[in-house]
């Protein structure tokens, strides 16, 4: 259990492996096919879980769908439009998990819509407070917490803050945390990013972006620190070009200051971008890039570090092939965790279960052999062993 004052250290240098393979944490996988009669899906950009239901977002569809965790589809939440209860873009989503509620967050109005969990009819609409300009949104604890995952703004005497709280019935602002000069290095664009929440507990959730290295905890009404990285090569603020740092609402120069900056890290081996984390059995799991992506295991009872260079798959592949695209992150539960497999890469999974190099822990195979250029993303759950 996180507590304020706590703060774990992982040291990057400490201890290299070269291999972690996923036979040490997991038991099994089960390839949950989703139903494409009613929802067609482009992609997952996020998912969140409650109770016995998946919550899926596409962002390139602009819509978000509840099916059951056999992959039968149960609903979509609202639609795109300007009639009552209907939204201009679907930018993010959460779930208010004390009144069983969606909200989804139309970044265009910069407001949100509430949703009956269960019913899925339209309840009200909340007008975020027109001073702050956000991307994402996480409700903990009767609380909605709203990220700025880039600055837009091009007047140079206005803070930027990556964390905003706000007041759930009015949708105004009442903290800001977490400055960009100070926690992201200066850098005041965004990275590409799947999940930048990550829940470890009941109303307790981890939030890290962009170029922070220190992950935080939001936890009863508050945000602190709960894990900072150590590294000789660990990314600082003087790694960053002047012009990279300025802000711009220019979508080109914003793309040419990211290529730049991605292009540098890599030559230099730097290490930057903490993402996928989950937790289980006292031990912290997450990934951080460098040239390329190293997965990392901290114990929070010895204190210690393990950065591995390679991951094997041994719980879905029974010989690992030699190229192959690794499933994407979703999120993890009490009992496991959840990747995805795009649309674009079904065919390479039907491949390897032509060719029998898909394990015998695979569950629910026959689901991925039946799909096709029209079907919907498989997940894949990993269940842990104990």
């Amino acid at each position: 259990m996180a507590e304020r004052g706590t703060i774990f250290i992982a040291d990057l240098d400490s201890m290299s492996t070269s291999e972690f393979k996923y036979s040490d944490l997991y038991e099994k996988v089960t390839a949950i096919a989703l139903d494409n009669k009613d929802a067609i899906l482009t992609e997952i950009s996020k998912m969140l879980v409650y109770k016995d239901k998946l919550y899926l977002l596409d962002r390139k569809a602009q819509g978000l769908y509840a099916f059951q965790k056999d992959g039968s589809f149960v609903r979509k939440f609202g639609n795109l439009g300007v009639g009552p209860g209907e939204y201009v873009s679907c930018r993010d989503f959460t779930i208010n998990t004390d009144a069983g509620e969606i909200y989804i967050y139309d970044m265009i109005k910069n407001r949100i819509y509430i949703y009956d969990i269960v019913l899925g009819s339209y309840k009200k609409n909340i007008q975020v407070d027109q001073s702050i300009s956000i991307d994402y949104i996480n409700y903990n604890g009767g609380y909605l917490y709203a990220v700025q995952a880039s600055n837009r703004n091009e007047k140079k005497e206005n803070t930027y803050y990556l964390l905003y709280q706000i007041d759930v019935e009015s949708g105004k602002k009442i903290a800001q945390w977490l400055d960009a000069a100070s926690y992201n290095k200066g850098w005041n664009n965004e990275f590409m990013h799947g999940n930048i929440f990550y829940k470890i507990k009941e109303n307790e959730d981890l939030f890290v972006l962009g170029l922070m290295d220190s992950v935080m905890c939001i936890k009863e009404n508050e945000v602190f620190p709960f894990l900072a990285i150590k590294s000789e090569r660990l990314i600082q603020e003087e790694d960053i070009l002047e012009e990279e740092k300025e802000t711009t609402s220019n979508p080109r120069l914003r793309s040419k200051h990211m290529i730049s900056l991605l292009t540098r890290l890599s030559a230099q081996n730097k290490y930057y971008q903490i993402s996928n984390i989950f937790e289980h059995n006292s031990m912290l799991y997450f990934n951080c890039m460098s040239r390329i992506s190293s997965f990392v295991r901290y114990d929070e009872n010895r204190r210690t570090t393990s950065v591995y260079s390679l991951v094997t798959d041994d719980i879905l592949y029974r010989v690992i092939p030699d190229h192959f695209q690794v499933p994407k992150f979703l999120l993890a539960n009490e009992t496991g965790v959840y990747y995805y497999v795009p649309n674009e890469n079904l065919s390479e999974l039907k491949y390897f279960i032509k060719e029998k190099n898909i394990s015998d822990r695979l569950i629910n195979g026959e689901s991925i052999e039946k799909s096709n250029e029209d079907s919907n993303p498989i997940i894949l759950y990993y269940e842990y062993k104990d």
